[in-house]
């Protein structure tokens, strides 16, 4: 039943007291040979005093409860259950704590590293590393029943892991670049996942029959193509927010690893159906796999759309916005609709993650606009925090999985080896999709052509992780491909000859499982740790806008936020939706990678009170009448070019002090672009010693024996 439950990809969590009721099938019903050898491999398992009852149950005469109910099972038997179950618990909690300690070290550990600047190891490969080190220690000290609780489990990943990471993703994005960008995204995550699919698994199955590698049988490789094909961007996208890196960059790749984990694991399901002999592999049964993975994903897609337009509607009508006392009922209630959305897709054997992440984008777009100001930071914060944590343990998880599951033992090297060359030759699409994009912009479009250092960023971009090793994990616990040497027929004589097929333990699946997290384990330690100093050496960074440092200057940045608010909404034509769910008039701009970007977004109102209480009353409003004049917004300036000029500043602000200050920040934002590995702490010692010379500042950090003693 288990099998069965993850081969058909079902959402129901696995029961934790399976042990105890295999135990009593045992003592009470008939069972053929095979029930009989199940019965005995999980009896196996069961503590110290379970197995010398098994001897027991084994020789007692089966017990029909039909006849004898009152004799099922003695009262010694029963308080050896309750015993077992009870251990299997406190297991469980223990198990927690290592993963929630381990969680918080992958944190702490990750914040040292940044701050001594160490980018070559990533939190995404410190998280596998301490993985790894708790499950670990778990072997050493032979506990087996810890290493069971540890070991990665398809269901809670799909449910409680993955789902927030899609939806935060859809919820958080920068909508307008993201539709900007919609053909090429587009081409990368459909046309682009389904030809990785065919050139990956046409290559690792043509370097099997090659006998370069283990050799997978074609619907076998195919499917590693698909579930291979699976991005999992994590480390990049962080490097990405943190440099500041070009939105147009940012939203390709972002939306790529949105939408191409959704077509992963439609396409890895659709392709698993033809594992079954009564769907043979012909014209009529391709065409209604095709026919299922569109049904699968539009309808996923509807079911997504219609609750967030549910909850734009409900929003509106309730008009929450409006009363302060509810801020965080607002932002509850805000959490009903994408998890709605997620589990009827999964009730309906539609996918809950295409469903979510079409909610999480339609919500960004037109329930938001319904929250009350200090609700949008509320949640685009709180979602953020829930995604993080996920993320974090995804790769926790994934450095306990090299421990809990056979990752190294009969280990296919060479497999590993020709696979990652196969990943490389299927990523190739990224140049295909942008040549064709550019036939259809020029130097005058907008958004611009794709140039060669964004397709190779892309390219680079392409890092394996949680959900490609989630779905070779669940085929290999189903068992869906138990053949050795799949890729060769049982009296085929290279199958005798080969070196790889000499194990007869070893079959496709744990071949797949095995590789997978060898090549998300490389991507994630060799080009996550390189991805910084390629956005540097490529030069895709874009200046960051500067933290105002005083309160004035964040007054003037958060009143002009205020000012100019009207001339960041876009008229396309297609508003008519927006106020129908909304009771907005027009779109809104935006010039960020992602919402949440913005440290002082949705907070311009509580920057000017305390500002206001900082000054005073009259110092307040004269200060306010000199800021708000028109000529301090001329032509639509942001805030970061008004504190670059120190005339408009000083037209503004009426002090030399503030001018300075404001200026030193506009220093510090060009410093942080040419020296983005520094701190800013470290950027303002570079900039004092420079004496305000910002060259001289670079020159002295790229020269060691000029270099200040504190960046030491």
């Amino acid at each position: 039943e288990k099998t069965g439950r993850a081969k058909n990809g079902g959402t129901q969590m696995r029961c934790r007291g399976a042990l105890c009721a295999l135990a009593i099938v045992a003592a009470l019903g008939g069972a053929d040979a095979s029930q009989a050898a199940r019965d005995q491999k999980w009896l196996g398992k069961l503590s110290t005093k379970a197995r010398n009852l098994r001897s027991a149950l084994e020789t007692a005469p089966r017990r029909d409860l039909s006849e004898e109910p009152e004799a099922a099972l003695s009262e010694e038997e029963v308080e050896l259950l309750k015993e077992e179950a009870e251990e299997e618990i406190i297991m469980l909690k223990w198990a927690t704590v290592i993963g929630i300690a381990a969680l918080g070290a992958t944190f702490i550990l990750g914040f040292l590293a940044e701050s001594i600047h160490l980018h070559w190891l990533p939190e995404a490969a410190i998280g596998v590393l301490v993985g790894m080190f708790a499950s670990g220690l778990a072997k050493m000290a032979h506990s087996d029943g810890l290493l069971e609780k540890e070991k990665f489990d398809f269901e809670f990943f799909m449910i409680w892991l993955l789902p927030p990471i899609i939806f935060e993703a859809g919820f958080n994005m920068n909508v307008q670049a993201f539709i900007a960008n919609l053909c090429p995204t587009a081409f990368f995550a459909f046309i682009g996942t389904f030809a990785s699919t065919f050139v990956v698994g046409g290559l690792v199955w043509w370097f099997g029959q090659m006998g370069l590698c283990y050799p997978l049988g074609m619907l076998a490789a195919l499917t590693f193509g698909s579930l291979i094909s699976a991005t999992d961007p994590v480390t990049v996208l962080a490097v990405f927010q943190a440099l500041g890196v070009k939105i147009d960059l940012f939203s390709m790749v972002f939306g790529e690893s949105v939408l191409n984990d959704a077509v992963a694991i439609v396409l890895s399901r659709t392709l698993l159906s033809f594992n079954n002999p009564e769907n043979p592999v012909d014209a009529e049964h391709i065409l209604g796999a095709g026919k299922l993975f569109l049904i699968i994903f539009i309808g996923s897609l509807l079911i997504g759309a219609v609750g967030g337009i549910l909850s734009s509607l409900t929003f509106k009508l309730l008009d929450l916005r409006h009363h302060d006392e509810m801020l965080y009922m607002e932002a509850a209630l805000s959490f009903v609709f994408p998890w709605c959305a997620y589990f009827v897709a999964e009730a309906s054997e539609l996918s809950g993650i295409v469903s979510i992440m079409s909610c999480g984008m339609v919500m960004a777009t037109y329930t938001r606009p319904n929250f009350s100001p200090r609700a949008v930071r509320l949640t685009a914060r709180a979602y953020k925090v829930v995604a993080l944590i996920a993320e974090t343990f995804v790769f926790v998880y994934l450095g306990m999985a090299t421990i809990t599951f056979p990752i190294f033992t009969y280990t296919v090297w060479h497999f590993f080896f020709w696979a990652t060359l196969a990943c490389f030759v299927g990523r190739l699409h990224i140049y295909i999709g942008s040549f064709l994009t550019n036939c259809f912009r020029d130097a005058t479009s907008k958004p611009p052509p794709i140039s060669p250092a964004y397709s190779f960023v892309m390219w680079f971009s392409g890092l394996r992780g949680g959900v490609a090793f989630a779905l070779a994990s669940v085929s290999y616990v189903a068992g869906d491909f138990p053949s050795t040497c799949g890729g060769f027929d049982g009296d085929d004589e290279r199958k005798q000859e080969s070196p790889f097929c000499s194990d007869n333990e070893h079959n496709d699946s744990l071949a797949m499982m095995q590789a997978t997290m060898l090549i998300a384990c490389f991507t994630i330690f060799v080009f996550g740790g390189a991805i910084t100093t390629i956005c540097i050496y490529f030069d895709v960074l874009e200046p960051k806008k500067g933290a105002p440092s005083t309160a004035r200057s964040k007054m003037l940045s958060a009143m002009h936020q205020q000012k100019t608010s009207t001339q960041l909404m876009v008229d396309d034509g297609h508003n008519w939706l927006l106020k129908m769910l909304t009771n907005e008039q027009a779109y809104e701009k935006s010039d960020e990678l992602r919402f949440d970007d913005d440290e002082e977004k949705g907070d311009e109102e509580v920057v000017v009170a305390e500002v206001e209480a900082e000054l005073g009353k009259d110092a307040f409003t004269e200060l306010k009448s000199e800021i708000m004049k028109p000529r301090n917004f001329e032509k639509g300036a942001t805030a970061s070019e008004m504190a670059s000029n120190p005339d408009t500043l000083h037209a503004a602000l009426g002090s030399p002090a503030l001018v300075r200050t404001a200026t030193k920040d506009a220093k510090i934002d060009v410093l942080r672009t040419r020296l983005p590995n520094l701190s800013t702490k470290d950027l303002e010692k570079l900039l004092e010693g420079a004496s305000g010379d910002v060259d001289l500042a670079v020159k002295n950090a790229k020269a060691p024996i000029n270099t200040p003693p504190a960046l030491l």
